[in-house]
């Protein structure tokens, strides 16, 4: 009887409190620790559905979308919420690294963006919602009208549940949201890839070793790209230090990246390609995800998508042309 509505207890309940004037959960109060705790479950789950074989992988990248008047409220905070979240991520990979031989993050940075909007992905935000995007590196959208057809792999929160979901989503997605420059920022960190491991004698050869050889950042960097934009007759030179880079043409929403070759170029997409170290082979490879074609050395590169990267070898002195505009000549560090 006490569960009707109509029940002795619901009207003794009106007496006491009336309907209108029932307390607002406070559960749903957007707090600084809410946000906190919904960035780290967002990293937690990262690592468990990222990793693959002996390498931990986990986003670095996140976009908090927030209610315009929860923005507001909550934006002198942003910068110690992010902090706090990069001390609980760096914990948590501290406790969980030893079930892995690397810690092999595709990102060289930590990056937090913080935006109001009213509605994402076609639903409401309301002023109780914290709606964390999340995803291995390379979302940065902007406060302009998407112009890109490029899409992005994401991992985020279904609504309402503790499930989480992959999910392919357009950059015009976020063009509602008001993505300012004081709710940005990067943390630079630094992994040692390699994890120590009971098995593995100390000295012993192998992919271990080369990781302690080459770590993420070099001041001499671990390679060296000359770069020649043809429409602009312009040249260049990018100093890779990352394991991994983009290269992507150059826009104000990507240059807070400190992994990306920016080329001002029309013909090169966004993104075009990457280019990583891999530690396995001790070599450098390329993966190609423009409509436009890529070539090394003459020789065709197929397209893939960034969610799957199909990998190709890049020797050393390559020459990588893009678009028929753009030529890259690539040349190991010793």
């Amino acid at each position: 009887m006490a569960n009707r509505p109509e029940g002795w207890l619901g009207k003794l309940g009106n007496l006491l409190v009336p309907a209108s004037q029932t307390p607002t959960n406070s559960v749903n109060t957007v707090t600084n620790k809410r946000i906190l705790e919904e960035l780290v479950a967002s990293f937690e789950d990262s690592i468990h559905r990222e990793s693959v074989g002996k390498s931990m992988l986990f986003n670095a990248h996140f976009l908090i979308i927030l209610h315009p008047d929860t923005y507001e409220d909550r934006q002198n905070a942003f910068p110690v919420i992010v902090n706090e979240a990069v001390n609980a991520f760096k914990a948590i990979i501290e406790s969980q690294k030893g079930q892995y031989a690397y810690v092999a993050p595709v990102a060289s940075s930590w990056f937090f963006k913080f935006g109001g909007g009213r509605e994402f992905g076609e639903q409401e935000v309301t002023p109780s919602d914290i709606i964390v995007v999340g995803a291995l590196t390379g979302i940065l959208p902007g406060n302009g009208q998407a112009q890109s057809s490029e899409r992005v792999n994401v991992t985020r929160r279904v609504k309402q549940t503790n499930r989480y979901e992959k999910v392919d989503v357009g950059l015009t997605m976020f063009q509602h949201i008001d993505f300012r420059e004081p709710g940005a920022f990067v943390v630079k960190f630094n992994f040692d890839s390699s994890v120590p491991s009971p098995k593995s004698p100390v000295g012993s050869a192998g992919a271990t070793q080369h990781a302690a050889q080459l770590p993420r950042s070099l001041s001499a960097g671990l390679a060296q790209i000359d770069y020649y934009i043809a429409e602009l007759n312009k040249e260049n030179t990018y100093l890779m230090r990352d394991r991994e880079i983009v290269v992507a043409r150059k826009e104000p929403d990507n240059q807070h990246f400190p992994n990306y070759l920016l080329v001002e170029s029309v013909y090169v997409s966004n993104p075009h390609a990457r280019i990583r170290f891999n530690d396995a082979t001790d070599s450098f490879q390329i993966a190609s995800f423009s409509r436009n074609e890529t070539r090394v050395n003459e020789q065709l590169i197929s397209r893939s998508e960034p969610a799957n990267p199909q990998w190709y070898t890049l020797p050393d002195n390559a020459q990588i042309l893009l678009n028929s505009m753009v030529t890259l000549h690539f040349k190991r560090n010793a």
